[in-house]
């Protein structure tokens, strides 16, 4: 039965069903992305501030497939309960197109993860993504004595991946390293080798290599960044009906996940998937432990990746005597930058609570 109520026009263009019930009177925000309603945290993270704050707001996933973004952001727009949305994987760069303005920072980097709708229904796009991981690895985390990483000044960095949520990441980190090297890996080594020279035309110092290159500039690496999907959890779709999922592999080795039709079982077609994958999954798991052991002790693990919060990449890390983090702390910090500097800033603002600085 299709949804009755304001988000109406905003259903029609998502894969899974929002609780048109739940919104009330409410104004509403959401992630977008392929399918966050499989692994985001961001609806419970959300709500809880909304709640906390007392906000009369509603936080809700939103899983719409790539043909079908242009119509989200343009059903945003029309929607006068709609106040903002974040941006996950792998949206960040496709809503560019969709947007009235970007701030310069986005601009920047080309991505967006945060967007704010005006009350006119201009939708304006940012970017906390690269903020929140240099304050999830440059300051000490709770319970932690000490931050994840002191330093970049003069380090190598292996990025893996070249999509919205590395692009970010790569910005950022290349005004840190002063004298490092920022060396990013990605499957499509173009895109690698595109997000390189723009970072070369900004003063920065960064090469873009092929996946065949990953061993060897993985053993020189101070810190290894996982930027990819490979690990995350949830099962994705692709425009055809199969479907596949990334959770069994690690970003330290190639993956060629088969993709199968999909089947109203999840738990049957879940094994026929996995095997499947599993001569896949098991050359990936191979290289990556093997990979692990060679890297020099003292280098760091970080992954993106929160769902699972132990990636594969993350455990053969710990297994070999390095230390690992995944990116719970950054969804934590790009959240709080989006909820108090952008989607609710002017609501804070009014009752004297945040200045957005």
């Amino acid at each position: 039965m299709a949804s009755a109520g304001p988000i109406a026009a905003l259903q029609k263009w998502m894969t899974n069903r929002l609780d048109d019930s739940a919104a009330g009177d409410k104004s509403i925000a959401g992630v977008i992305g392929d399918a966050p309603s499989q692994y985001s945290k961001s609806p419970a993270l959300w709500n809880a501030a909304f709640r906390t704050a007392a906000i009369n707001a509603i936080y809700f996933a939103f899983d719409v497939a790539d043909a079908h973004v242009g119509d989200l952001l343009r059903a945003l727009k029309q929607c006068d309960r709609v106040i903002g949305a974040n941006v996950t994987v792998p949206h960040k760069v496709r809503v560019l197109d969709y947007l009235d303005e970007i701030d310069a920072g986005a601009a920047q980097i080309q991505a967006v993860n945060t967007i704010v709708r005006e009350r006119s229904g201009r939708l304006i796009g940012y970017n906390t993504d690269g903020q929140g991981f240099v304050e999830s690895i440059l300051a000490p985390q709770p319970g932690q004595k000490e931050s994840f990483v002191r330093s970049l000044a003069g380090a190598d960095v292996l990025l893996l991946g070249a999509g919205g949520s590395a692009r970010a990441v790569a910005v950022h980190v290349s005004r840190l390293l002063s004298g490092g090297r920022l060396v990013i890996c990605n499957r499509t080594v173009q895109h690698a080798l595109a997000l390189a020279g723009e970072l070369e035309r900004s003063g920065g110092r960064a090469l873009g290599i092929a996946e065949d290159q990953l061993a060897t500039w993985a053993k020189r690496a101070a810190l290894i960044i996982n930027c990819t999907t490979k690990g995350q959890g949830g099962i994705r779709s692709l425009p055809d009906g199969r479907c596949f999922t990334m959770e069994p592999y690690s970003a330290l080795a190639p993956a060629q996940p088969p993709a199968l039709a999909d089947g109203a079982d999840r738990p049957e077609w879940l094994e026929r998937w996995r095997v499947a994958a599993s001569r896949d999954v098991e050359d990936n798991n191979r290289a990556s432990l093997a990979l692990a052991q060679a890297i020099p002790a003292e280098a760091r693990f970080y992954d993106l990746i929160y769902h699972p919060e132990e990636t594969v990449f993350l455990r053969h890390g710990r297994m070999t005597g390095h230390l690992a983090m995944s990116g719970k702390a950054l969804i934590i910090n790009q959240a709080a930058l989006a909820f108090c500097n952008h989607i609710c800033r002017e609501e804070l603002r009014a009752r004297g609570i945040n200045n957005g600085d």
